[in-house]
């Protein structure tokens, strides 16, 4: 297993020809490299690093009810986690949207002035969500990469990932705190 200091975005895995585990929806990923990006440094959604607002995410319950293009289960899932500012100090090209990013209707914001827009404790941080499902998908981007040091922490769902992970950060200088949250999954 080699390192390369960065998620990457999509586009960016591919013209590397780097293998991930897929566990969103195929029909999606190609949407996403041919979606316009009409702020920041233009572009599609492809190019940029996705994250939630959120745990829980509904592509997180998606993959709990099981899905064709998911080969593995939530167990496995991890949660980076940053912060706008952190990222936004070594990635100039950011937007956030008000809903999932891919919908035609989804408002591209890098106006970070706006932030306070989303409604993080009624809506997106919601533990029960059915009736705004489009808003709790409301996405943070960043263009083309997202430096490893700004990630913070790691969140999983068992003591024993939480082990896996952390004998594979023994091989690398920036290891993000490993915590265990069970409650961040279905």
């Amino acid at each position: 297993m080699s390192f390369i200091g960065f998620c990457l975005a999509e586009y960016k895995r591919m013209e590397l020809g780097l293998v991930n585990q897929n566990i969103g929806y195929s029909h999606i990923k190609p949407r996403r490299l041919v979606r316009p990006v009409n702020v920041a440094a233009g572009g599609t959604i492809g190019q940029y690093v996705p994250f939630n607002f959120c745990p829980r995410s509904v592509m997180l319950f998606v993959i709990h009810k099981g899905h064709d293009d998911d080969l593995g289960g939530q167990e496995r899932v991890l949660h980076l986690i940053s912060d706008i500012g952190t990222i936004r100090l070594t990635n100039d090209n950011c937007f956030f949207t008000d809903i999932h990013a891919d919908l035609d209707y989804a408002e591209q914001i890098d106006d970070f002035t706006r932030i306070n827009e989303l409604d993080l404790e009624r809506i997106i941080n919601e533990r029960y969500w059915s009736d705004f499902k489009e808003e709790k998908q409301a996405e943070f981007l960043a263009f083309e990469s997202v430096a490893w040091h700004t990630i913070r922490q790691i969140g999983v769902k068992t003591q024993a990932v939480a082990e896996e992970v952390s004998v594979l950060l023994q091989a690398i200088q920036h290891k993000p705190e490993v915590i265990v949250r069970p409650q961040w999954y279905y």
